[in-house]
């Protein structure tokens, strides 16, 4: 009798909620890209129905329209950010705030709310730097290793002065997002990643494959596939175990190991042809990966500033009256009490 019962990741909310196909991936950003620009179109109209000075205004629209941002040009200024999750993750650990135990898997979960969090969202309505640290502090409650937010922002602060920054990262600002964040992940926080599949499928290798010197030399190789295959959209695509695979093959087709007489062992023929069309997906996204270059990011961060929403920006007129209205608004009890 067939077990017809889902298998234990299936069942989890990454599986159920967090799935697509590339095209599918490619509509909804284009969709939301989209949606963004309207908004920014909107509220630059807005903006100039409270300004003193129309002429500026409408200069400022014409400028805005020749330099919206694409859906590309998004993943691109993403992609600059999430990289550098990878470089604050190893400031933290020589810091001591981080253990390096738990490096990969703040690191990683950190990557997959970001990254979730733009199929929602739009870099017009939230610069992709704020909420890189906000899904950074997040992952680290999540992974169990929770850094109160003073000691969060203290390493960050302090590069910034040694830069001669005069805006200084803030923990009211972290944490002003992070309700924001929780809900565009629907409030589903946990995150499966490829590293315990990878460890795991090193241990059943072990009975296959004889050369073990060269088994873990492959298998630490891995690990660096793996880093890789974080920042691409194989994590919406596949399942974990399935990218620590395409991540063990590249690493054994670099260091020279055979891999495919334990899979012939370990799978039937077709199970095996089906696993190998996924398996060269993976390997090929891995392979063709580029981060985008601080000089790119820098490009479009700066068409960003002029793009981004009105209505979601602090140092905008039109944000600044919206608040002074609301603060203006009398207070009116819910309760029935006198």
């Amino acid at each position: 009798m067939t077990d017809s019962r889902p298998q234990l990741y299936e069942q989890a909310s990454q599986y159920q909620h967090w799935r697509f196909t590339r095209a599918s991936l490619e509509k909804l950003r284009d969709a939301n890209n989209k949606r963004g620009i309207d908004r920014v179109l909107r509220g630059l109209k807005e903006e100039a129905n409270v300004s003193d000075n129309q002429s500026t205004l409408e200069t400022h629209i014409s400028e805005v329209t020749n330099n919206l941002l694409t859906p590309g040009e998004e993943l691109q200024l993403i992609d600059y950010y999430l990289q550098m999750i990878k470089v604050y993750a190893q400031i933290y650990r020589k810091n001591g705030l981080l253990k390096p135990d738990a490096l990969d898997d703040v690191k990683a979960t950190a990557i997959n709310f970001m990254k979730r969090f733009y199929l929602h969202n739009v870099v017009f309505d939230y610069p992709p730097k704020s909420i890189m640290l906000t899904c950074f502090y997040l992952a680290t409650k999540v992974e169990n290793a929770f850094m109160k937010i003073d000691d969060f922002v203290r390493p960050l602060q302090a590069a910034e002065t040694k830069r001669g920054s005069k805006v200084q990262t803030r923990g009211e600002d972290i944490l002003g997002l992070e309700f924001v964040v929780i809900q565009s992940l629907q409030f589903e926080l946990a995150a499966h990643h490829p590293y315990r599949a990878a460890y795991g499928l090193y241990l059943d290798m072990q009975a296959f494959i004889t050369d073990s010197a060269l088994l873990k030399d492959v298998f630490d190789r891995t690990h660096h596939y793996i880093d890789l295959s974080l920042f691409t959209d194989l994590v919406f695509l596949f399942q974990p175990s399935q990218i620590a695979m395409g991540a063990f093959k590249l690493a054994a087709r670099e260091k020279d190991l055979d891999i495919d007489s334990y899979l012939t062992q370990r799978f039937e023929a077709r199970s095996l042809e089906l696993l190998y069309s996924v398996l060269d997906d993976i390997q090929d996204t891995v392979g063709a990966f580029r981060n985008t270059s601080q000089k790119d990011a820098q490009a479009i961060d700066r068409k960003l500033i002029l793009c981004r929403n009105p209505e979601k920006n602090p140092n905008s007129k039109l944000y600044k009256k919206k608040a002074a209205d609301q603060n203006d608004v009398p207070y009116v009890s819910d309760s029935d009490s006198d």
